[in-house]
């Protein structure tokens, strides 16, 4: 029996086959680490919790399917899936620990100190991305298997992203053909990425890579799929909801090749500057332009919300990405006028930058 606040022991304990000597809840998730008696280990256990907000019976299932695929391809790049049972929601992992996750030990350290574990990153990324690629059918298999069907959301995404876009343009924003056309394009590269389709944990972001001396895991599979490699890698350049920054130009260009070298190793197609400039420039401004459409939200906020100069960022970041690839001109300076026009209409946030230093946190209020 599972419960908001966890499985039972005896559930747990009879699914497990140990008996559990000690936990602790790992808030606010719903997960703990158990100790077991007669292993001497620790694993991690999670749960569907009821009526949560974004946690579906699907979660589960997918994780329990991404951590199989894997599993049985022979790629370990996550936690091994020790036990399961998906009537119930629940699954039980093995514990990475002493690994801790990589945002934090860069918020406690900075940059510099956290520089292994970042580079671990995103040789990850490019390691996983390269060794699953065309392994598609076999994820599909584990989804069905698990009792899950595959889904993508990347279409419809991209509709309501040139809708918002297209919303704005009253505001001063037009878009106008040759923009449009370039947008079109980076949405069409995504959605056929060919030799680059890959597999992806759904959320690869720097809280759910746990390091440790340069090596590390990823967690969190709810969101597993297939889509293409450089959507996961365009976190190099542009930040994500817990950043207002990402590495600065010169370390994002280290990062982007540590990424783009260990793809190659199995994917020849990311030694081709063109092919593998497009689906950057795509990857970064359509998470900028993906996550513009909050804009309406944000424009309805005090002066001084930290989302507004992350927003800001984002454009600029992924106007600057695209720049240094030369791909999808028209819609890197739609970005850069973009970032302007947001700076103008918030003046709070018009700031510079730089000073804020490479991976400056992103703190509500």
């Amino acid at each position: 029996m599972t419960t908001d606040d966890g499985p039972t022991r005896e559930a747990l304990e009879a699914l497990i086959g140990d008996r559990i000597v000690g936990g602790s809840r790992l808030e606010p998730w719903s997960v703990m680490r158990c100790q077991l008696e007669r292993s001497r280990a620790s694993v991690i256990v999670k749960w569907r919790r009821r009526g949560a907000v974004r946690n579906s019976p699907r979660q589960i299932i997918v994780e329990h399917a991404a951590l199989t695929f894997l599993q049985h391809i022979g790629v370990a790049r996550g936690p091994r899936l020790l036990a399961s049972d998906l009537d119930a929601g629940l699954l039980v992992l093995e514990d990475l620990a002493p690994r801790r996750p990589l945002d934090q030990q860069i918020r406690a350290a900075g940059v510099a100190s956290a520089w292994p574990g970042l580079a671990a990153f995103v040789r990850t990324m490019g390691e996983l991305a390269a060794q699953t690629s065309g392994r598609g059918a076999a994820f599909e298999a584990c989804l069905i298997r698990s009792g899950a069907s595959p889904s993508d959301t990347r279409i419809a995404e991209a509709q309501a992203t040139l809708a918002m876009m297209r919303g704005l343009e009253g505001l001063g924003l037009s878009l106008g053909g040759p923009v449009e056309t370039d947008l079109a394009t980076a949405f069409a590269t995504l959605q056929a990425p060919g030799p680059f389709q890959a597999f992806s944990n759904g959320d690869c972001e720097a809280n759910n890579f746990l390091s440790e001396g340069g090596e590390g895991r990823l967690i969190d599979f709810e969101a597993a799929n297939f889509r293409h490699a450089l959507i996961d890698a365009a976190a190099i350049h542009v930040p994500g909801p817990a950043w207002l920054t990402v590495a600065g130009p010169s370390q994002s260009a280290e990062l982007e090749q540590i990424y783009r070298t260990a793809l190659a190793t199995r994917l020849a197609t990311a030694d081709d500057d063109q092919v593998f400039g497009l689906g950057m420039a795509a990857a970064c401004l359509t998470r900028a332009c993906e996550r513009f459409t909050r804009f309406p939200r944000l424009d309805d906020r005090p002066s001084g919300d930290a989302s507004r100069l992350q927003m800001v960022s984002a454009l600029e970041a992924a106007a600057e990405a695209a720049s240094r690839h030369r791909r999808l001109p028209q819609l890197a300076g739609w970005a850069w006028r973009a970032g302007a026009w947001l700076r103008r209409r918030w003046p709070d946030a018009d700031q510079d930058l730089e000073r804020l230093g490479p991976y400056a946190p992103r703190v509500s209020a």
